[in-house]
């Protein structure tokens, strides 16, 4: 049973807990795209894992909140720690992805339009918020500090860019869905938008890697920050193709229609090579290897990475890259359902709860 007292859980609450979030409505967005075009199992699939999602997601919200309230030191202390800072960015960037999967669900006919526009609307305004503030706070901290340790740098520091390069995805699904306004100015919201997050990217990126060429590799409690290189080109490149729709609607931006599609694949394949590196890496520590909760990172970046596969294989029509995706989301739901029970035993024996 548990050694950590009740009242200490709240304090100790980890910031990778938005992960749970984030894998569980990337897997409903992905479920809500057709994978399976000639059942219906899909969307019912979808349908479970984005109710799943909606109570963790009001689950963590509170659990967040409460101890933001009631131990702020504690909040300040790992937001100032760079190992650990960017993963509360996790929560907020778990409601835009809840967001876009609600969104989807009403897009697809699986919810009903009024109702996924409301919602979806109601979660990504503080999504957007909380992402921008996160990332804001811990950027500017990271930046403050004269000698960051090696060690916390990792794929990690993503983790607030990810969620801005939805925005384009969640705007094109609110406007087919019936949000008003002028099309061309969310346009440019979500090219903004966008851009902050895949700029981001590019810069950590550069960073990142010049950190795993010249220095020795993250401990093995950081596995999942291999694997969320996957996440921010995924999502990426779905903004990307989402920003051609919304562009060629709004009678803006035309070039941008020319080369998504093919920005989108350039994005994919490079993509595809670190998911095989980073597969290497990861059998290769295999050993050393430990679940904790950080380990639902492995989650989205697979679920974005999926769905880009999908959509670029109907956009080529390219036969192989669908049964691609669906092997990937298959996978996904079962590295789910393995983190889900190793989740709740480590709740159950109390490991779950100490840092």
């Amino acid at each position: 049973m548990s050694t950590v007292a009740p009242q200490n859980r709240l304090a100790t609450f980890h910031p990778a807990w938005g992960a749970a979030l984030m894998t569980l409505a990337g897997a409903a967005l992905l479920a809500f795209r057709d994978p399976l075009a000639a059942t219906d199992a899909d969307t019912a699939a979808g349908l479970v894992l984005l109710v799943l999602a909606a109570l963790v997601g009001a689950g963590v919200t509170v659990v967040s909140m409460a101890r933001l309230t009631r131990h702020p030191s504690a909040f300040r202390t790992d937001l100032d720690n760079p190992g650990i800072g960017a993963m509360i960015a996790s929560w907020p960037a778990g409601l835009l992805v809840l967001a876009l999967a609600t969104l989807e669900a009403g897009t697809s006919g699986a919810v009903a339009a009024t109702v996924a526009l409301g919602t979806g609307m109601a979660l990504f305004v503080p999504g957007l918020l909380g992402t921008l503030a996160v990332g804001y706070m811990f950027y500017s901290r990271v930046i403050g500090i004269v000698d960051v340790p090696l060690a916390a740098m990792s794929g990690n520091w993503f983790v607030p860019v990810v969620p801005l390069v939805l925005v384009p995805s969640i705007l094109v699904r609110a406007l087919a869905l019936g949000l008003g306004g002028d099309p061309a100015q969310w346009t440019f919201a979500a090219l903004a938008g966008w851009g902050i997050g895949f700029g981001l990217f590019m810069l950590l990126a550069a960073i990142i890697g010049s950190r795993l060429l010249l220095a020795a590799p993250p401990p093995p409690h950081l596995a999942p920050s291999w694997w969320v290189w996957l996440a921010p080109l995924g999502a990426g490149g779905l903004g990307v193709i989402a920003l051609s729709r919304m562009g060629s609607a709004a009678d803006a931006v035309s070039g941008l229609t020319t080369i998504a599609v093919p920005l989108a694949s350039v994005m994919w394949a490079f993509a595809t090579w670190w998911m095989l590196l980073a597969l290497r890496v990861l059998f290769r520590e295999r050993r050393t290897l430990h679940f904790h909760i950080g380990w639902w990172g492995f989650g989205f970046p697979t679920a974005a990475f999926a769905t880009l596969t999908l959509e670029l294989g109907r956009l080529w029509a390219i036969a192989w890259l669908t049964p691609l995706a669906i092997a990937l989301w298959i996978v996904l739901l079962l590295l789910i359902v393995w983190l889900g029970y190793r989740t709740v035993r480590g709740a159950v024996d109390g490991s779950l709860w100490r840092r």
